[in-house]
């Protein structure tokens, strides 16, 4: 998510009247595997999200999907490219005797 970072979330469960917090930030950084570019488009991220072949059906002129395609595809196929990843696990709770907030 753009402009929202791992101190935002530790703000936000701050401001929700936790008093206890532990984040765990793991980011990876490695090189991607050679994907054949039919599976690639055909992935998503996560089961809610499009396939990358899906949004550019939606979102692209025939025109502007060529040209998406032409850049990406010797990307893609190569294997020569970096992944770079977040993940924040993040645990909190309320100090004892305190009463969760109404919402």
């Amino acid at each position: 998510m753009p402009a929202f970072d791992e101190r935002d979330l530790v703000t936000v469960a701050e401001h929700a009247g936790f008093k206890q917090i532990h984040l765990d930030l793991r980011i990876d950084v490695e090189a991607t595997p050679k994907v054949a570019w039919d599976r690639f488009v055909r992935q998503s991220g996560n089961p809610l999200s499009p396939t990358l072949e899906e949004a550019m059906d939606r979102a692209l002129t025939p025109a502007e999907r060529e040209s998406l395609t032409a850049y990406l595809r010797p990307r893609v196929e190569s294997g020569n490219g970096i992944s770079r990843r977040a993940f924040a696990f993040m645990t909190a709770s309320r100090s004892r005797g305190s009463a969760p907030r109404p919402q």
